[in-house]
């Protein structure tokens, strides 16, 4: 007795492990068939009313039967298509009613889920048996309008659901007085062409039924076609609000324009401009640089080559121009020479954009000649500081309460990344709702193109500077009139030439400028050496600086190369002569949950 339960005490835990063994897979199966649950539909009957208004009012009533445990089912009908341009076509949809076959409501929620409208519909008791839900909604801009006649092409079921559908009926009610009814059946899955429903047309109502079950992925697709007059097709205003209703976020650069626009008329004009009278001189003491830089709210290379001319002129250097002959004489060439006239020591009178172009041409004391080519690669270096001294001399004068450059940089950097975030929210919503790429991509890129136009003309002078503005303008009037019979009376002076000839190359009115000195300049200047003066003439002249400042402007801008590479309607045809399942509006599917 003693030996036999010490034996059983031995093989207890074994016995133990194995009861435990055995009673979890018991529960196994029993969790398994407790949890063994699927779903058909029984039958899916589609009532679409073509109301004279031509929207659809569709009934779907949807037969579910459920094996196991379920909450409801769920139905996704699409909404957003394209066209074949690529925009979005959005289907207007509102729900009407959520009800069960006695037409008590049914708890539902209504939801966007990609391109789809979704409906989760709470079926009570849905647990091995059949219930029904009766869905109905209104749809206004399901239509197409053709020139001999209007059409429905209306995907029923739909050829996405998950589960097969034993049995489709359909009846489609056109308005009373319909005629010329025709209509074509189309079923399977997406793309096929097969015709296994039955079609009855009377009078205006169209019948129709499948006469095979629909598997997974099988869809019922129903055109139906009627002559024209019965409906009034959309007008082309209608048309347009419905075409920015669908590819709404197009609205998004005309809301960026009308802001811009907004900004521009507070902070982005200038002061009004007075009356402009004749200015005989420079306004304000300005440099050639500085008054070209006020008219256009932009240092260009224009006014820095003028400044090489004033400096010339001002006894700062001499230009001077060098020929030389090239393959036995048959080509020549043409250099410019800078000489230094007077030490850095004596450059204290300059303004600072002046004494940054002579630094930049005579970086060594030691040189006191520098040829233009020597710049090349170099003085580039000292463009952004030049440019920058003067916009800081003129906003220091009060003429500009911010620099423009960084007011169109900041304009310049908004809309960059306006037109940037743009594309990532137009991939957002292509991802979430279904909205076409395409459109959200050209509405951020236009967007940001508004920004960047608008940010040109942002930058605003202050009333002073507007004064010293109209100074400029009346100043560039006398240079540009100085020929004419008005101002026959002022007193031209081979000085007057000189000295207002860096101004005028500034403004870009030179030639008119020496045009009024023909036979009065008659010397070449001390400040310009030439090889071809002998028959001076100040046209030929003024034509000689302008080849220099093309010359000077290749040289200032040139850079070394950067050995890291460079840088800087639905359809247009009728579908009565042919479909396929997954085409048309409509359609979906659903799943239960």
């Amino acid at each position: 007795m003693g030996r036999q339960r010490y034996s059983f005490l031995m093989h207890a835990p074994n016995v133990i492990r194995l009861g435990l063994l055995l009673l979890g897979w018991l529960l196994a199966i029993g969790s398994t068939q407790a949890n063994a649950r699927s779903l058909v539909i029984e039958q899916f009957q589609a009532d679409i009313q073509v109301l004279a208004s031509g929207d659809l009012l569709v009934t779907e009533t949807i037969r579910p039967r459920f094996t196991g445990s379920w909450n409801g089912l769920k139905r996704d009908i699409p909404v957003e298509y394209r066209t074949p341009q690529g925009f979005n076509y959005t289907l207007l949809l509102d729900l009407v009613s959520v009800t069960d076959e006695h037409h008590a409501p049914l708890k539902y929620e209504s939801f966007r889920d990609r391109h789809y409208r979704s409906f989760k519909i709470w079926l009570p008791g849905a647990q091995d048996t059949t219930k029904t839900l009766v869905l109905t909604y209104k749809v206004s801009n399901s239509l197409k309008y053709f020139e001999d006649h209007d059409e429905l092409y209306w995907n029923i079921t739909g050829d996405e659901w998950e589960v097969p559908i034993e049995s489709v009926a359909a009846r489609v009610l056109l308005p009373v007085g319909a005629s010329g009814v025709k209509a074509l059946a189309f079923s399977g899955t997406y793309g096929a062409r097969e015709q296994q429903a039955e079609v009855r047309i009377t009078g205006s109502e169209v019948l129709y039924r499948m006469t095979r079950s629909l598997g997974f992925r099988e869809g019922l697709t129903a055109v139906v076609g009627w002559d024209k007059g019965l409906l009034t097709a959309p007008g082309r205003l209608q048309l347009t609000q419905l075409f920015f209703q669908s590819n709404w976020p197009l609205a998004m650069p005309i809301g960026v324009f009308g802001l811009m626009w907004y900004l521009w008329y507070r902070v982005g004009r200038d002061p009004r401009l007075r009356a402009i009278t004749v200015a005989y001189e420079p306004p304000d003491r300005l440099t050639p640089a500085e008054l070209g830089t006020l008219l256009d709210n932009s240092p260009d290379l224009r006014d820095i080559t003028a400044t090489l001319v004033d400096l010339a002129v001002r006894g700062y250097l001499r230009i001077e121009e060098r020929h030389g002959s090239k393959l036995l004489g048959l080509w020549s060439s043409t250099a410019y020479h800078l000489h230094r006239l007077k030490p850095s020591s004596e450059w204290t009178g300059l303004k600072q954009h002046e004494r940054s172009i002579m630094n930049g041409i005579f970086s060594d004391d030691s040189v006191p000649i520098v040829a233009l080519s020597d710049l090349e690669n170099r003085f580039y270096a000292r463009l952004d500081g030049i440019k920058s001294s003067l916009l800081e001399q003129l906003l220091s004068r009060g003429y500009y309460a911010r620099r423009p450059d960084r007011v169109k940089q900041t304009y310049m950097t908004v809309g960059i990344i306006v037109a940037i975030g743009a594309i990532f929210g137009a991939m957002w919503l292509s991802e979430q709702y279904g909205i076409a790429l395409q459109t959200g991509i050209a509405a951020g890129v236009l967007s940001g193109l508004i920004i960047l136009g608008f940010g040109w003309f942002m930058p605003a002078r202050t009333i002073r500077g507007t004064r010293a503005l109209e100074k400029v303008l009346g100043f560039e009037e006398f240079l540009t009139r100085v020929e004419s019979d008005r101002f026959q009376r002022v007193i031209k002076t081979p000085q007057m030439f000189e000295k207002f000839l860096p101004f005028a190359m500034a403004l870009g009115v030179e030639r008119n400028w020496v045009r009024a000195f023909e036979g009065i300049y008659t010397q070449p200047p001390t400040w310009y050496q030439g090889t071809n003066f002998a028959d001076f003439r100040p046209r030929s002249f003024v034509g000689n600086l302008s080849h220099m400042s093309a010359a000077a402007t290749t040289m200032m801008t040139s850079a070394p190369r950067s050995t890291g590479g460079s840088g800087f309607s639905i359809s247009s045809s009728s579908g009565s002569s042919g479909g396929f399942s997954g085409g048309g509006f409509g359609g979906g599917g659903g799943s239960g949950f």
